[in-house]
């Protein structure tokens, strides 16, 4: 299961290390969005030396993909854009994925995006269409503002918000 780390303006960016080990526990694909710069692809090296190009002043989301639904390729790998709101899941939906769509992708065009689109992305319809489909998943979106919203049981480490904190292990080992 991926691993989401939402990094908030001013905060650090996780170790290369701690960046590699959570690659190497989700190797399906990496990416992250800030207000002014995205980035998705299937090589770690790309991916970190673009990453350090976010702006220390801007919320990024980072994830690291470990395939449950849909091909593996950059086409699958997180966040997903709509509009300008792009959005990060951790976790596996209880929805049919469309085409070779992930389950999160599917979400997020068909059931979540329209919402923010007609209320906001603070409205109560949102929250309540997240509360009915969530479960124990995390999501992190990201609209224009470039203020993350997060949804679900995060963890706080460090100053950063995770979805999840297995990568721990591996980075202590490495």
């Amino acid at each position: 299961m991926c691993v989401i780390v939402v990094v908030r303006a001013g905060q650090a960016l996780p170790t290369k290390k701690e960046l590699l080990a959570m690659h190497r526990q989700n190797p399906h694909g990496m990416g992250f969005a800030s207000k002014s710069i995205q980035f998705k692809t299937m090589d770690f090296e790309s991916f970190y030396h673009r990453l350090l190009f976010v702006p220390i002043d801007e919320d990024v989301i980072i994830h690291f993909r470990y395939a449950t639904h849909g091909s593996i390729g950059v086409k699958n790998c997180h966040p997903f854009k709509r509009g300008k709101v792009w959005f990060a899941h951790n976790g596996i939906l209880d929805i049919e994925p469309v085409d070779d769509k992930t389950d999160s992708e599917t979400a997020f065009h068909y059931i979540y995006y329209p919402l923010i689109k007609k209320y906001g992305i603070e409205s109560d319809k949102l929250r309540e269409a997240v509360e009915d489909t969530i479960g124990w998943s995390k999501f992190a979106f990201l609209p224009e503002d470039g203020r993350a919203r997060l949804f679900g049981n995060w963890q706080e480490y460090q100053g950063r918000m995770y979805s999840n904190l297995r990568h721990l292990y591996h980075a202590r080992t490495a």
